[in-house]
């Protein structure tokens, strides 16, 4: 049995301090129609986002796909 990994005070001020320092950075480097894990970002301003996107421009077709288990297919056949 594996023991809980439970962080002590001294790993949570690391971890904040870490969130301090590389946050401002992330924010101003990373994409800015990046919506997943980010602070004051929400589904629904995705969803807002994909709708101006989509209204705009001029599409016949959206296409869905479903790619579970697509990379371990490709081995297979030696592609």
């Amino acid at each position: 049995m594996r023991p809980l990994g439970i962080p002590t005070m001294l790993d949570r001020g690391q971890q904040a301090l870490h969130l301090l320092a590389l946050d401002p950075v992330v924010e101003t480097t990373a994409d800015r129609n990046s919506y997943g894990f980010r602070q004051k970002r929400s589904c629904v301003d995705a969803m807002v986002q994909c709708f101006f996107a989509l209204r705009s421009a001029n599409t016949q077709w959206i296409l869905e796909g479903d790619i579970k288990s697509c990379f371990d297919k490709l081995a297979e056949d030696g592609s």
